[in-house]
């Protein structure tokens, strides 16, 4: 009796354990991260930004964003803001930030343009280097203009650590949502 009992106990265990196995990934909301990353973003935000689930959700700003360790503080962030002019064209609002990001930084030379989709909206990515003071970094920008909103991905990091985390930069686009 006693084993027939561990065996039924084990059955229920294995099922249970399955159930919850396979709820994982089936969820209802369309905005529950991808498996291995987690939420960047207030639920409040129009957009969704998911970093993989070992980066530091960062909290100090009014940006969505994390920083990947107290040691290699690579870090991503996304802003969005309603623009003056409705007709401005990504392109065009490129030339103004590239302006201000002047302000800020010196020497900047941009590496790469290219053009992307974030989440299915045209958009550009710029890859630069800029300095602040005697610190160099590599700073790569996404942005896209959906409706009368821009939106702005950034991944900063200095040179030597750019390429470390590319793979988990291109997964977040990737996975970036505009609702």
């Amino acid at each position: 009796m006693k084993n027939i009992l561990m065996k039924i106990a084990l059955v229920i265990v294995l099922l249970m354990c399955a159930a919850a196995l396979a709820s994982c990934g089936n969820s209802d909301d369309p905005y529950a991260p991808p498996a291995g990353m987690v939420s960047a973003t207030d639920n409040k935000a129009d957009f969704c930004l998911y970093v993989p689930d070992e980066w530091q959700i960062d909290y100090t700003t009014a940006a969505a964003g994390a920083y990947y360790s107290a040691s290699d503080p690579s870090s991503v962030s996304v802003l969005a803001w309603d623009l003056d002019y409705t007709d401005t064209t990504v392109e065009e609002w490129w030339e103004t930030n590239v302006n201000e990001v002047g302000i800020v930084f010196d020497e900047i030379n941009v590496e790469s343009e290219e053009n992307i989709t974030l989440s299915d909206v045209y958009g550009k990515k710029y890859v630069y280097t800029a300095s602040l003071g005697d610190f160099q970094y590599k700073i790569m920008q996404a942005a896209c203009i959906k409706g009368s909103s821009v939106y702005l991905f950034t991944y900063t990091a200095v040179p030597e650590n750019y390429d470390l985390h590319t793979e988990d930069v291109a997964a977040m686009l990737e996975h970036f949502i505009i609702k």
